[in-house]
């Protein structure tokens, strides 16, 4: 049985898979000018209680298929050495995928990404996964939900 995110207990508090690093507003700004955007207020706010990592409801489903796709955010942090939402441009030139994108989390074959291609503020959330029905490498774009918001309503975890 799915028991949908209701806005709250959002991060697994329990599995910490890397260092966080704390949020502040003055990060928020300094992340915001590096990508040249606006990020979503319940994703900052989000972010400001615990700086990316597992989520209590981490499945989502893509509208044209069955199955459950797990989720994880990256953090915001300006380290070199590690993958930050902050590493959103240098991941997606590395492949071929448009720049506007921030990055929420990637296995580099598929992508679940803020799109800020029409916009500078309130993206829409899209999820791009490798088309091989091509020869050539390319990527199938599939829109989740008009506004981050709407995309925390889709998440769920399984109630035993």
């Amino acid at each position: 049985m799915k028991d949908y995110y209701k806005g709250k207990n959002f991060w697994d508090k329990e599995k910490s898979w890397r260092i966080q690093y704390p949020i502040d507003d003055e990060i928020i700004k300094k992340a915001e000018k590096i990508l040249g955007v606006r990020l979503p207020l319940s994703f900052i706010s989000l972010m400001k209680e615990q700086n990316g990592g597992e989520l209590t409801y981490p499945y989502f489903m893509l509208p044209d298929r069955e199955g459950k796709y797990h989720l994880n955010i990256d953090p915001i942090h300006f380290e070199k050495d590690d993958v930050s939402i902050l590493s959103s441009r240098e991941l997606l030139e590395d492949a071929k995928i448009p720049k506007e994108f921030v990055v929420l989390w990637t296995d580099f074959h598929h992508w679940l990404v803020m799109d800020y291609r029409n916009t500078k503020e309130n993206p829409t959330i899209q999820y791009i996964q490798e088309d091989y029905s091509t020869d050539e490498m390319s990527w199938k774009y599939i829109k989740m939900a008009d506004t981050f918001n709407d995309f925390l309503k889709q998440l769920f975890r399984i109630a035993v």
